[in-house]
């Protein structure tokens, strides 16, 4: 919207601005207190998916194969129904991708996704590791470890800090924003 004023015309675009600040903001706000919730009641989640994954298997008639590959799996990676686990941290995964990506410029989201398919990555090489090493505890537990990781908030408050907030002394010198 322009505005004239004497001989020039200022072009506003604060309120649009400030509106879509707004709805930044809200969407940021949602996505934290919906993984605030997915945490805090991840017990209710998990009771929640267990029948609904048991009812499609059903349904689809895939349940035995999937029992069987529950069966192949050491309790050491998961105790639950591994379509359940799976369908949560995807769910966590792709809330906290969102929101990384509202409070992140966007040019560091490659950054993030790599960072994020690297630790996966390595979890998938710890499973294979242990399968061929004979079920090794410790292997299964460090692979453990990288998805709690994963699907909690420490690597959102992490890359946020590092990726937003950290800026090269090269940038800080030549006067570049981040």
């Amino acid at each position: 919207m322009a505005e004239t004023f004497g001989t020039s015309t200022l072009v506003t675009t604060h309120s649009k601005w400030t509106g879509l600040r707004f709805l930044r903001l809200t969407a940021v706000a949602v996505l934290i207190m919906l993984l605030f919730l997915c945490g805090i009641y991840d017990e209710t989640v998990f009771t929640i998916l267990g029948p609904a994954w048991q009812k499609v298997a059903t349904t689809l008639g895939f349940s035995e194969q999937l029992a069987r590959l529950q069966q192949g799996i050491s309790g050491e990676v998961v105790k639950r129904s591994l379509p359940v686990v799976a369908t949560y941290a995807l769910l966590y995964l792709s809330l906290s991708l969102l929101l990384l990506r509202l409070l992140l410029p966007a040019r560091r989201m490659p950054l993030v996704l790599k960072l994020y398919g690297f630790v996966i990555l390595a979890y998938i090489i710890l499973l294979l590791v242990g399968r061929l090493t004979g079920n090794v505890p410790w292997v299964y537990q460090l692979g453990r470890r990288l998805i709690d990781f994963l699907v909690s908030p420490l690597p959102i408050i992490i890359l946020v800090c590092l990726l937003r907030w950290f800026r090269p002394a090269s940038l800080q010198r030549t006067g570049h924003s981040s």
